[in-house]
């Protein structure tokens, strides 16, 4: 096989795209954040932080439908099989609709464990039941986005990917404005918001899906009939996957939790910051996702030069985007909290932690990129792995530091947590690399 190459300008037209339509995915968060920081009150932001951890826990649960579907699509881009094309798809999306209604049916008990695990103030409480209460109905809208955006990843369809997330994210910009700032909504005006959001993003999503000239329509329903062994090698695929967004889930409430103990004005200065992380985090996601493309390419056509070539192009693009990064949020980061909010209490907490942003591209880049290698060729465990020992060596991190340095030390145990994601990936990459040795 003659050697691939995988130019500069090759992977920017697929990675940039994605870093607009990945980052377009926090700023749902990050806007809802801002509009309700500029209400008169701390509670309001702290409602909508508590409220996004506990439907990001649900959801992120079953990120993998997004990942996975993105690792299936690319493949079958790879080989080229009709088959596999609408497989990629109808199996999860039909998988993630039916979870989508069961959080539906049981959004009673997910609230009433989630409020007493998280503890919050009750003024906290009563807003981020109003948020809650509202979000939960969008989640088979936001599982089945995961399935439709991943396979058009895959598909690398970065127009339609981008031009989905884009929209669906400005409209959700304008009706925050008009129902909280204008007509006085509130939080529940910030979540129908998002509700409105996300139903356009998966009408949108479904309709460049349907464009697609290779997945007629019959092609699709015979896919959605799966035998109990497709189910199976389904799910067991994806328990890798399960068990790495359990890790970030556990670490993600810990930190809010932990935040929460320390009083409203703490965790919502803090819910400000993760807000910028999640941005940055995104960022370097898109990147993820344009290297899982290549890789997965390179499992399905068998190709270990193009796999070479994408785990070097991941390494470059992944220094210039942190260094990048660092550099504006050492000069502008401090202002970017007067985005959020116009507290003086929340700004202060604010300031005194935001320098903790400003090294979180450098620390944590590598272990946001290198996933997407391995989750695009189908080599989930080390990601697995991986995450489980960062969150060992984030608890160890509370454990040591919150006592003595307080909100610092909760921020330096998050530090650690993603400089763990890349230290302990680094050793398994010889797995990816026999992976497609076996394919071929």
């Amino acid at each position: 096989m003659a050697e691939t190459t995988l130019s500069h300008r090759d992977y920017l037209k697929i990675a940039l795209p994605f870093i607009a339509a990945t980052v377009t995915q926090p700023l749902l968060g990050a806007v809802d954040t801002a509009v309700v920081g500029h209400l008169d009150s701390p509670i309001y932001i702290g409602g909508v932080a508590i409220g996004t951890v506990i439907l990001n826990t649900l959801y992120w649960l079953f990120g993998f439908f997004r990942v996975s579907t993105t690792s299936q699509s690319a493949i079958a881009l790879g080989t080229g099989r009709g088959e596999d094309l609408a497989a990629s798809l109808a199996r999860p999306f039909c998988i993630a609709a039916g979870v989508g209604l069961a959080f539906i049916l049981l959004q009673a008990p997910i609230w009433h464990t989630a409020r007493a695990v998280m503890a919050p103030e009750p003024e906290v409480a009563e807003q981020a039941r109003i948020y809650f209460t509202i979000l939960i109905w969008g989640a088979p809208l936001v599982l089945l986005n995961y399935t439709v955006i991943g396979w058009l990843m895959g598909q690398a369809r970065t127009r339609a990917t981008l031009i989905t997330q884009v929209t669906g994210n400005v409209v959700n910009i304008i009706l925050d404005i008009a129902l909280v700032t204008y007509w006085g909504f509130g939080v529940a005006g910030v979540a129908a918001a998002s509700l409105a959001a996300q139903a356009l993003m998966l009408s949108l999503g479904l309709y460049y899906v349907s464009k697609t000239a290779d997945l007629p329509i019959a092609r699709f329903v015979a896919a959605v009939r799966m035998r109990k062994e497709d189910v199976r090698t389904i799910v067991s695929a994806n328990t890798d996957l399960l068990l790495r967004t359990v890790c970030l889930l556990t670490m993600f409430f810990l930190m809010t939790k932990v935040a929460a103990s320390m009083g409203t004005n703490v965790l919502a200065g803090n819910a400000v910051l993760l807000q910028v992380t999640f941005i940055v985090s995104y960022i370097f996601d898109g990147i993820a996702n344009a290297s899982s493309v290549f890789s997965g390419k390179s499992v399905g056509r068998r190709d270990e030069h193009l796999l070479r070539a994408t785990l070097l192009r991941t390494t470059q693009w992944t220094v210039s985007a942190a260094l990048f990064l660092t550099l504006i949020l050492w000069f502008r980061g401090e202002a970017v909290g007067t985005l959020f909010t116009d507290i003086p209490e929340i700004l202060a907490g604010y300031t005194e932690i935001h320098l903790w942003a400003v090294v979180f591209p450098l620390v944590a880049g590598f272990g946001l990129t290198f996933y997407g290698v391995f989750t695009g060729s189908g080599v989930t465990r080390p990601v697995r792995n991986s995450t489980f020992f960062a969150l060992v060596a984030f608890l160890v991190g509370l454990a040591l530091f919150v006592s003595p340095w307080g909100n610092h030390g909760l921020w330096l145990s998050f530090l650690i947590f993603y400089a763990g994601r890349g230290a302990f990936l680094v050793p398994y990459l010889g797995a990816v690399r026999g992976k497609v040795g076996r394919e071929g």
